[in-house]
């Protein structure tokens, strides 16, 4: 029993320890023509729309969004595209 638990336990902090997704991005992006408090809604909805896209957070005071995305479903300038063809150009900010 003992052993048994140990070995739980033991790969429970393996797993602890991996990250959640290997192929998982953060990236901030400039946003223009927001120019008012709906804009950013039209924004986060526009890049959520684009698979692979799992989290988006947009700023209207810095006119900044930051998103998590599968790298291997899309590409920032995917995100970006989305959000330009809504109306509000996106730039993927230089690392």
């Amino acid at each position: 029993m003992r052993k048994t638990l140990f070995t739980i336990i033991s790969l429970g902090g393996i797993v602890l320890a991996m990250p959640a997704s290997a192929d998982e991005q953060t990236v901030s992006m400039s946003i223009e023509k927001m120019t008012c408090a709906l804009c950013p809604i039209t924004v986060r909805k526009a890049m959520q729309r684009v698979d692979g896209v799992e989290e988006v957070e947009v700023d209207f005071d810095s006119k900044k969004a930051v998103v998590t995305f599968d790298d291997k479903k899309t590409t920032a300038d995917a995100v970006a595209k989305a959000s330009t063809d809504a109306g509000y150009p996106a730039t993927p900010d230089a690392r």
